[in-house]
């Protein structure tokens, strides 16, 4: 039994996202501001045993719209029903499967309904609406929205305060092929079947010299709690018990103590006239609380030289963190099975934090071997059924994962808009599966190889070699100098990626599946022939450039024909190749990067020739002379004096175009504000992500 997938609706930026969850870890990759954090709170609210608060703040910006139009439905007459379908809501559907041959299902059983033998699926229904009889409370002398901004905020500041009395948790089991099959449950049972554990990336462990913080400390203590439940393992409990007798024996000890100094101060006690006539004799009585003494009074300390403790800040960061979750890892372990239940999902936020690259990707490596250990402690009890839910800004703990485990966060524009942004979760086993293979084990091993962090952003540049990738940033900078009132490619997040010809089309289903705009620059590398030797443009057949000849159709591509297809050739949805092109009209054209270097500086290296054949030949011949990496060094460094090729300054110009995230992150808009105002008409304001 397992949490098999999850669909949440209006939640911030999760305004209708479903995310499947693998048996074992689940890797959460994205931008900033991409809704990571939001589906662990989701969780956190509806599975956690404390009283839950939802905001408005916490609706999807769309759904103030939905407010104000339920308000207009409720002010022209509706009927209730009618009202109550267009109030928005926070919704969480959690999706169980389960084998009906299994004569204990647990406390799984109270969710399902369905009596279709051919269904192996229980689906357990959470949401946040209006409770029953709220409608005409919620919108009882309610001020109408006007078209001023001091009205939208009246509006929403009441509408803020209505909701978080009106509001209530329902929970319901659902038919997953019937909605109208349904049988109303509690949160208890939900709690029942499901436990979650949250490691938070606020840790708590950042470096203060003010004030010492004893965050190992506090895990320990649960760990103590956990050990002193009556289901708890007998020798986890044993442990428990004898810190309780020491305890107790230093208690009897101080107790005696302090009787024997309250007795010697009798004699000056009567000296006035106490206890006197009925008055009661004093005496003493010492309480020590084991669980008090780890919270106040006991500290992680490290071996120091010469019998020195050190503190628990004194270690590092990323050492205390590593065991913060480790520490974390194993009360959840324990406590599961001192309180047993149907599954365990634990979220892991950000674990890298602190750690060096190659202990990022050990973490998510040995996270499995972890829990074979712990069940390796009670090998006669049933294993802990946990599954993992990683969300990571790492590129080393992101590549370490397979595709299969990878669930991809993008922002995107809502209906095409600009204002509001919601998220999709774009699913890698799902979204890569008509990929072969070894493709699929190609991109993974040069994903892992290279560190790439194609996961985290905004666009892509796929270059040829070692040249390009040291000249490329001068040409970058040179691009938005040249359109200084343009969008900045410098300060847009992107990724280089050093691929070459030979396999950049692997790449296209995966750059098109994460909808990431993406230049791709490559050489023409003109053939005489399909298989031939190699050659200039203008007496080349073919090119041996697999990517060219893959994007054109996958048959040998003529170069002097490539030269004279337009640009909207070169560009299929979010991706755009660059290929070597003529500087001017019926100039010259190079076959490399090198060559189109010389070409668009001809001046600067001494290029000519009577005719563009012959200036092409002299271009070769002096690119030839130079060393590739001296060659980028040189002009990269010490002389960037120089223009761009064509070629890749119009791809440059095309990839700075399109912004696809907001552009200036900002907290949700929250009543009563300014902010208030702009999404009172159903858009958000600029860069409010509510994420």
């Amino acid at each position: 039994m397992n949490l098999n997938r999850v669909r949440i609706k209006n939640f911030r930026l999760l305004r209708d996202v479903e995310l499947a969850l693998e048996k074992k870890t689940t890797v959460i990759v994205g931008r900033n501001n991409s809704g990571k954090t939001s589906l662990y709170e989701v969780l956190r609210r509806f599975t956690s045993d404390k009283s839950i608060v939802f905001g408005l703040q916490d609706f999807s910006t769309e759904c103030y719209a939905e407010f104000s139009a339920a308000f207009a439905a409720k002010r022209d007459g509706k009927e209730e029903a009618e009202i109550r379908k267009l109030l928005p809501y926070i919704e969480l559907r959690m999706f169980f499967p389960y084998d009906p041959a299994q004569p204990q299902i647990g406390p799984l059983g109270e969710f399902i309904v369905d009596l279709d033998m051919a269904c192996t699926e229980a689906l357990v229904v959470m949401r946040y609406e209006p409770s029953d009889g709220a409608i005409n409370r919620l919108f009882e002398n309610l001020p109408d929205e006007g078209n001023t901004d001091a009205t939208r905020r009246a509006f929403f500041r009441e509408i803020a305060e209505r909701v978080r009395n009106l509001y209530v948790i329902n929970v319901w089991a659902e038919d997953p092929n019937d909605a109208e099959n349904r049988k109303a449950s509690s949160q208890a049972a939900v709690r029942a079947l499901l436990k979650t554990g949250f490691i938070n990336a606020q840790r708590g462990l950042d470096d203060i010299t003010t004030k010492e913080t004893d965050v190992l400390a506090k895990v320990l203590e649960g760990l103590f709690s956990t050990a002193s439940l009556e289901t708890a393992d007998e020798k986890e409990r044993k442990i428990a018990e004898q810190l309780e007798t020491a305890v107790r024996s230093i208690q009897d000890t101080i107790d005696g103590d302090f009787r024997g100094q309250l007795k010697q101060l009798k004699p000056a006690i009567k000296a006035f006239g106490y206890p006197g006539l009925g008055g009661s004799e004093l005496t003493t009585e010492t309480t020590l609380d084991v669980q008090r003494l780890l919270t106040n009074h006991t500290k992680v300390r490290y071996e120091g030289h010469g019998g020195v403790l050190l503190p628990e800040s004194y270690n590092g960061l990323g050492m205390r963190n590593l065991i913060f979750i480790l520490l974390q890892i194993v009360s959840f372990y324990r406590e599961y099975r001192a309180q047993a239940h149907g599954v365990h999902v634990v979220f892991i936020e950000e674990p890298e934090a602190h750690l060096h690259p190659q202990m990022q990707e050990v973490f998510i490596r040995q996270i499995g071997v972890i829990v074979e250990r712990l069940n390796k402690e009670h090998k006669d009890d049933p294993a802990w059924p946990v599954q993992f839910v990683v969300s990571t800004h790492s590129s080393h703990v992101a590549n370490e994962a397979r595709f299969e485990a990878i669930r991809y966060f993008l922002p995107s524009p809502a209906n095409g808009g600009e204002t509001i942004w919601r998220t999709k979760v774009k699913d890698l086993r799902s979204g890569m599966a008509d990929v072969s293979k070894p493709d699929r084990d190609f991109l993974h091993q040069y994903l892992t190889l290279t560190r790439c962090d194609l996961f985290f952003a905004d666009k892509a540049i796929l270059i040829e070699g070692t040249s390009e990738r040291l000249i490329l940033p001068v040409m970058i900078e040179k691009r938005d100098k040249a359109d200084p009132d343009g969008p900045q490619l410098r300060s847009q997040y992107m990724t280089v990626m050093e691929v070459g010809g030979a396999y950049a089309h692997k790449f296209f289903d995966l750059l098109n599946f994460l909808e990431l705009r993406t230049l791709v620059v490559t050489d023409l590398d003109p053939v005489a022939a399909p298989g031939g030797e190699k050659c200039l443009v203008h007496e080349a057949k073919a090119t041996s450039n697999a990517c060219i000849n893959s994007w054109f159709g996958g048959g040998p591509c003529v170069p002097n024909d490539l030269l004279k297809k337009p640009d909207a050739e070169r560009i299929k949805g979010r991706i755009r190749l660059a290929h070597q092109c003529r500087e001017t009209d019926d100039g010259p054209c190079g076959r490399t990067f090198e060559d189109a270097f010389l070409l668009a500086n001809a001046g600067k290296f001494g290029v000519g020739g009577s005719t563009p054949e012959e200036c092409a030949a002299d271009a070769r011949k002096k690119a030839e002379a130079f060393k590739k990496s001296a060659f980028a060094l040189a002009y990269a460094i010490d002389d960037t004096d120089w223009i761009t090729p064509k070629y890749i300054d119009d791809g440059l110009a095309w990839l700075a175009e399109e912004l696809v995230a907001p552009p200036v992150p900002a907290p949700p808009p929250v009543p009563g504000t300014a902010a208030a105002t702009t999404v009172a008409s159903g858009a958000a304001p600029e860069g409010a992500v509510n994420g």
